[in-house]
């Protein structure tokens, strides 16, 4: 496939929604995360490696030129098995996150499953990625409520997963219009839900604005 001219590909990037654009950030700055994460691991163990020669060295006695070779060999294979070797699976880490971290969890699993999906699901995908950072923000500042915090984890761990699932299971030549109108339908009723769960989680901070305001203005206003 021939390339996109650069002006192309920027006027692409100016196009992106609002919502896609944060998403694609969001998914970079993830990327670099880990990527920088397993940097540090496999370079940290590669110092202790150098040190214990050192050590061993200093202490034990010289290193006979086989074993220096085997040992520096080792060191190679598990130092590119700690950069490159495939994290946990995102299911997994989806099914087993704390309520206060599932926002994340959930949003790192729908980026897993982005490639599968139509179009129009993608759009969608990056509109409830945008409100989960929002709900993560939300949950970071405080502990949700025992009631709120049940139905976030029976949306994203079991209904939010089993609707994407089935359709991902669907073969491609039986993807109807009807099977990804219905899919496209779920995503918007998830949107829905995610929506009046952040705007709950915010309605005490809403109101005291408001009352704040009142009792600025009755402290403070000149009559």
């Amino acid at each position: 496939m021939e390339k996109l001219p650069e002006s192309l590909v920027a006027l692409a990037r100016l196009a992106a929604s609002p919502n896609a654009r944060r998403a694609q950030v969001r998914r970079a700055e993830r990327i670099w995360a880990d990527l920088r994460r397993r940097m540090i691991r496999s370079g940290g163990f590669a110092a202790a490696l150098i040190l214990a020669l050192l050590l061993w060295g200093l202490i034990i006695g010289p290193i006979g030129t086989t074993t220096l070779v085997l040992t520096t060999l080792l060191g190679a294979i598990i130092m590119f098995a700690l950069l490159f070797w495939p994290a946990s699976k995102a299911p997994a880490r989806l099914k087993a996150a704390d309520p206060r971290t599932l926002p994340a969890h959930a949003e790192l699993w729908l980026d897993t499953q982005r490639k599968a999906l139509p179009a129009p699901a993608k759009t969608q995908l990056d509109t409830i990625s945008d409100q989960l950072a929002t709900l993560q923000a939300q949950l970071d500042a405080a502990p949700p409520p025992a009631e709120t915090a049940r139905d976030l984890d029976r949306l994203l761990k079991n209904h939010l997963p089993e609707l994407v699932e089935r359709y991902t299971r669907v073969p491609t030549t039986q993807r109807s219009a009807e099977i990804e109108t219905s899919l496209t339908d779920g995503l918007n009723i998830v949107q829905k839900e995610l929506s009046r769960t952040s705007e709950s989680l915010s309605e005490t901070d809403r109101d005291g604005v408001l009352i704040q305001r009142r009792f600025l203005e009755s402290r403070y206003s000149k009559s």
